[in-house]
């Protein structure tokens, strides 16, 4: 790490403090203010050429880091202790010990400003000391003065002879004048009086330098009122004052330019006097950049004489410490460097003003090599380190600029060999070097090149000024007709695009070179599905000879691999099926790509009916996932809507149900394909029992020609079956050879030699009982049957089985409360399950078809079921049934058995 560097500063002795220390009496230093007569005022020039050199060496000091402004030490001042004769002017807590000189010059500004305002006494208290200055003692009007009402304004114009002629009536007129008058806002000369020509005052002989230091001072064009000039236009001029007037109680100075000529009249408590014709010393701050060459410093400005040209400073930058509007019209400023050497005063017009230390930028170019390892790169003057030089050893930066710090050091702001600017570097650190030729020679190149970075940049020069950023030619390929190795160690290929126009350099390292006019070969992983017949894949890239023909690619998808990004400007993808085999290069604007196995969707509108059981649904033609099988969906139609050539070789259905949900992907395969919404025609060869009396009976779908009543009960054959999309299946039904039409299935049950007693009566659901008020049970002994209403409308038919030798009651009855899983009646010798009565309490039930004593089920009593009678005088039914009716039919529904 390295050491800090220490500037030492000398120590100034203040001549104010001198001043102090040489008149301080007892504790408590005395010091007369001017009574405003023609007297010289006993500290006035004295006390102002020791103040100036004091304001100059406290500005001085408040270069340093952390000092306070002049305004914000008369904050500090405090005046709270003021009486109806004295202001009272104490120093505040807060003030540096460093300071306080400071703070007593601006005090003592303060207590000058005051004391002409308010004409009363001025103490300060300092430390130890106090400085009293005494207010002007008014003189007592005099008759005399009526004899310098004589005098005539020519007199006035000429103060010289005027002084010399009326010096006894002039003095007396001029104690007489009334210094009250001063604590008023500026008052103009009386205007408009009859004996004014007559009452022009007689003039007394001035001979000092004076500053205007009043903001609202006004300039007389005579003494009569007559305005000239104000405010900003007078403001801080220095003027000779040649001759004072007394008039109205106030003092007024003939002002005077450098050519001696008059300017005119101006309040004296406008002004203050001032060393010399520099004028007086006044704030400024800021830095100046001596940038101008044959610029003259003084060392001082009375006699202009001149200690030094700005040649020999040149570039460096100083500190302003204060300035001074000199007679001749220009302003001077004070210049110091950061030692607090003082180089000497200089015209503001003589140098270049900066805000900030390390002054104006300069021009620099060429290289330096990094030669020390230990010091920082700033990316600002607030000295912010964001590098060090230890990076870049034996390293070169390009010089851009430099800067000549108020510190005394030179700061070059530098780039990197890339084109990176990376801040600001002290010269100490660097060694200048020459470098003829930094981008290298030329050398030839032919190459067809792609640019494949994005964060590279085509410049048009080497001197990294850019042409355009390569995210706009990302990918495109051109041709590269010469390089140079450059000093930063890349090589940098000069592009051309393929119309003959240059594009730029570029870093080699931003570009992948082709073996061919396609340029280089880029990685690709995407698939795309033929749809057309006259797209091919071409062999080449100029699409002179076909490799496959898009007869030979149409409904077909397959694998890009890569792609080109041609000189030509055409974009190809290079193909090949699932084999592997390369199919050629195909113009990328011809076909969309997918990133998926499946391919592109493809339009497809039809119906599918399954014909294989135990095939996979997907929901993913690339991981192959699914959530169903054709085993649950077996001979079911469903919707097609749309299709996938699969990269595989196979083409998948995208299927959905008659209700509009989407059920997966499915191999074509795997099914019949048909352009109707009952699906295709299956064989099916049954007899079937007609189960309903109200069934539509259609001659095709759906155009009915009558229902089932006539048919109800009977037996028919179906010779075959359709699927329908909606989800139910069709039988085509045949009475003998007499065609009758499409008949739901679900109107139907199978008709055997029995009934299967270990299923429900019917294919249909059983009804849900909630949604009929009207609900009740109707048993028909002579069919056999029971049937589940609500009203007079029947909602499901069950086999029966009732009592032998007409055992089962006929009428209106109820279901009761007593119901059960099982019973065994020892005396009959049989049991039965899921058993609910419905007349004297348990006596006389529905119940399943009847078990033995081990609880199985006798199949010889089973198979009565809806032929005839086989109990003792309850309800047989099929198990299901039976069940059905334990568990959801309501205590109080009625029973009607007939």
């Amino acid at each position: 790490m390295r050491k800090a560097k220490i500037i030492r500063t000398r120590q100034v002795v203040s001549p104010l403090l001198t001043l102090l220390a040489a008149v301080a009496l007892s504790g408590v230093t005395t010091v007369h203010a001017s009574d405003n007569t023609d007297k010289t005022p006993a500290v006035n020039e004295s006390v102002q050429s020791s103040a100036t050199s004091q304001q100059e060496q406290a500005a001085a000091t408040d270069r340093k880091a952390d000092t306070l402004s002049d305004d914000d030490l008369e904050k500090l001042i405090d005046r709270s202790d003021a009486t109806p004769t004295q202001d009272i002017l104490k120093m505040k807590d807060g003030v540096p010990s460093d300071q306080q000189e400071a703070w007593l010059t601006v005090a003592k500004r303060v207590a000058d400003q005051d004391l002409s305002t308010s004409h009363r006494e001025q103490v300060i208290l300092y430390n130890e000391t106090k400085i009293v200055v005494p207010a002007p003692k008014a003189a007592a009007p005099s008759a005399e003065s009526d004899a310098s009402n004589q005098a005539s304004n020519a007199s006035a114009q000429n103060p010289s002879s005027a002084a010399s002629s009326a010096a006894a009536s002039s003095s007396s007129s001029s104690a007489a004048a009334s210094s009250s008058s001063q604590s008023k806002p500026e008052a103009a000369p009386a205007k408009n009086e009859a004996a004014s020509a007559a009452a022009t005052p007689a003039p007394v002989t001035d001979n000092r330098y004076v500053s205007v230091t009043d903001k609202n001072a006004v300039l007389y064009a005579d003494l009569n009122g007559t305005k000239k000039q104000e405010g900003a236009a007078v403001y801080q001029r220095t003027f000779k004052s040649q001759a004072k007037y007394q008039k109205d109680g106030v003092t007024y100075l003939a002002l005077y330019d450098a050519n001696q000529t008059l300017q005119g009249y101006m309040n004296q408590a406008s002004i203050k006097v001032a060393a010399g014709a520099g004028g007086v010393w006044t704030n400024a701050s800021g830095y100046a950049s001596l940038t101008k060459p044959g610029q003259d410093v003084y060392g001082n400005l009375d006699t202009k004489q001149v200690i030094k040209k700005s040649d020999d400073v040149l570039d460096n930058t100083y500190f302003i410490s204060g300035a001074y509007h000199h007679l001749d019209g220009q302003v001077y400023y004070s210049l110091y460097d950061s030692h607090n050497n003082w180089l000497g005063y200089m015209a503001g017009s003589g140098f270049e003003t900066v805000n900030s230390a390390e002054g104006a930028w300069a021009a620099a170019s060429g290289y330096a090599k990094v030669v020390d390892k230990n010091y920082a790169i700033y990316n600002s003057f607030k000295f912010d380190a964001t590098g060090s030089t230890d990076h870049y050893y034996q390293q070169y930066f390009k010089k851009v600029g430099q800067y000549h710090h108020v510190n005394g050091a030179v700061y070059y702001s530098v780039f990197d060999l890339f084109g990176h600017w990376l801040g600001y570097v002290n010269s100490a650190a660097v060694q200048n070097v020459t470098i003829a030729n930094p981008e290298g020679t030329w050398q030839a190149d032919d190459r067809y090149v792609t640019v494949t970075d994005n964060r590279a940049t085509l410049y048009s020069d080497f001197n990294w000024t850019k042409k355009q950023a390569a995210t706009d030619v990302m990918l495109q390929t051109f041709k590269s007709t010469g390089k140079y190795h450059n000093l930063n160690g890349l090589t940098y290929l000069s592009l051309y695009d393929k119309d003959g126009n240059w594009r730029g350099y570029i870093n080699q390292q931003s570009i992948t070179a082709g073996v061919s006019d396609g340029g280089a070969w880029l990685p690709a992983n995407a698939y795309t599905t033929f749809t057309a017949a006259n797209v091919n894949a071409y062999a080449d890239f100029n699409q002179q000879k076909v490799a496959t023909s898009g007869a030979g690619l149409v409904n077909q998808t397959v694998n890009i691999s890569g792609q080109y990004h041609a000189f030509g400007g055409v974009v190809y993808y290079s193909i090949y099926d699932v084999r592997g085999k390369w199919l050629g290069y195909v113009d990328a604007s011809q076909v969309k790509t997918t990133s998926s196995a499946a391919g592109l969707w493809l339009p497809h509108d039809g119906y599918l009916t399954t014909t294989q059981s135990g095939q996979m649904i997907y929901t993913n033609l690339d991981s192959f996932a699914g959530g169903r099988t054709t085993t649950a969906n077996y001979q079911r139609t469903f919707r097609i809507m749309g299709e996938y050539k699969h990269y595989n070789g196979a083409t998948y259905y995208s299927l959905y149900d008659g209700n509009g949900n989407w059920m997966g992907y499915l191999n074509s395969a795997l099914g019949s394909e048909s352009k109707e919404a009952q699906g295709v025609w299956m064989n099916y060869n049954a007899n079937v029992l007609i189960t309903a009396s109200n069934a539509a009976l259609y001659s095709s779908f759906f155009n009915m020609t009558r229902d089932t009543s006539s048919l109800y009960g009977g037996v028919y054959q179906v010779s075959g079956k359709y699927s329908h999309v909606n989800g139910t299946t069709y039988y085509s039904l045949y009475d003998g050879n007499r065609w009758l039409g499409y008949l739901a299935s679900w109107a139907t049950t199978p008709y055997m030699d029995y009934y299967d007693w270990t299923k429900p009566s019917q294919s249909k659901p059983y009804p849900d009982v909630n949604m009929y008020p009207n609900l009740s049970i109707e048993v028909d002994i002579a069919k056999q049957r029971v049937y589940i209403k609500n009203g007079s409308t029947n909602l499901y038919t069950m086999y029966a089985s009732t009592g032998i030798d007409n055992s089962t009651p006929r009428g209106h009855f109820a279901i009761q409360t007593e119901r059960g899983y099982s019973f065994y009646n020892a005396n009959e010798g049989m049991g039965a399950r899921y058993w609910t009565s419905f007349l004297d309490h348990g006596v006389y039930l529905f119940h399943s078809v009847p078990t033995d004593a081990n609880g199985n089920y006798i199949v010889s009593q089973a198979k009565m079921l809806g032929k005839q009678p086989g109990s003792h005088g309850c309800v047989r039914l099929t198990i299901p049934d039976a069940q059905w009716i334990n568990a959801h039919i309501k205590v109080g529904t009625p029973v009607y058995i007939y």
